[in-house]
């Protein structure tokens, strides 16, 4: 199964990758803060979206909402998820709750099942699509560190982030979607190191796009199933 996260193998199952003009992006979250400007900036038409525009417990109400008013949401040749979908903060205590769990549940029954639902509306319905997931590689951080070691909050928000992952596996193997030239690349930025953002903004606007989860950080884990886009950070 590697060969279906290798880099070679999706360029090889989407020739047309170089073709598509990307001029109209829906991002969601964050679309105020100077990263999120600077990840679409040169595409024509970005609609944003957020928690203060869109109801995220209520999918099917967002749907309507764009299918009845083709004109004001267009639809996209890009979605862009930059949601921060794991709701978990930090810290020391050394049990995980209950509490904790209704907390992971109420994210899976609404900001994850949201994109999720949208992917699939989005690529059943159009084709010669692309999604960028902003998410994590924390999952497969496997080394020991003090934040490791302190923040038990932290498996929740491993499995919050290995949730978008399957999201992207199972979408990128589906016939229809390599039929259609849809695709989704999933990208860690959790080093946020300078110039991420334009070196994103540059894949976008150059059509560069890869189906699969990466890393972006020279440090990033390389396994059979997640890879690491390797750039001198440094240079950006």
């Amino acid at each position: 199964m590697t060969e279906y996260y290798d880099v070679n193998f999706w360029r090889h199952m989407f020739p047309e990758v170089h073709e598509i003009d990307l001029k109209t992006a829906w991002l969601f979250g964050g679309s105020k803060k100077p990263f999120a400007k600077t990840l679409v900036n040169g595409i024509d038409n970005v609609i944003t979206f957020g928690r203060d525009n869109v109801d995220y417990s209520n999918i099917e109400s967002f749907l309507k909402k764009i299918e009845d008013n083709p004109i004001e949401f267009p639809i996209p040749d890009i979605i862009i998820f930059n949601i921060s979908n794991n709701g978990h903060v930090f810290d020391v205590q050394t049990q995980v709750t209950s509490a904790k769990i209704r907390k992971l549940t109420d994210i899976i029954n609404t900001t994850f099942y949201f994109e999720l639902r949208l992917v699939e509306w989005f690529f059943h319905n159009f084709k010669n699509k692309r999604i960028l997931w902003l998410t994590s590689f924390h999952p497969y951080a496997m080394n020991y560190s003090e934040e490791d070691n302190t923040a038990d909050d932290l498996i929740l928000y491993r499995m919050t982030r290995a949730l978008e992952h399957q999201v992207i596996f199972q979408q990128n193997i589906l016939k229809h979607n390599i039929d259609k030239n849809n695709f989704i690349m999933g990208t860690c930025v959790g080093n946020n190191a300078p110039g991420i953002s334009n070196y994103l903004n540059k894949i976008i606007l150059e059509n560069k796009m890869i189906g699969g989860v990466y890393g972006l950080n020279d440090n990033s884990p390389t396994t059979h199933i997640v890879n690491s886009i390797r750039i001198d950070t440094k240079k950006l």
